[in-house]
């Protein structure tokens, strides 16, 4: 068996995230918990709109060499 190193880092969104919670958690803020888990939430949203954007391009992409393959043969 191979052991592979995995690393894990955090991102911008996830250190402010710990960050409000635990300032909620204390009560040195009078954030909402929509507030408070608001820098996943937008990292989540901005991940899933890449998502979208890569999948469309990648699709229009392999359609046009599909269609040009096509039109090489005939």
């Amino acid at each position: 068996m191979t052991s592979e190193n995995k690393k894990f880092t955090l991102g911008i969104f996830e250190y402010l995230t710990i960050i409000f919670v635990v300032l909620k958690l204390t009560g040195l803020v009078d954030f909402t918990w929509w507030q408070v888990f608001s820098p996943k939430i937008i990292g989540v949203s901005i991940a899933l709109i890449e998502g979208f954007i890569e999948g469309f391009i990648e699709g229009f992409i392999e359609g046009f060499i599909e269609v040009y393959q096509k039109d090489k043969k005939n």
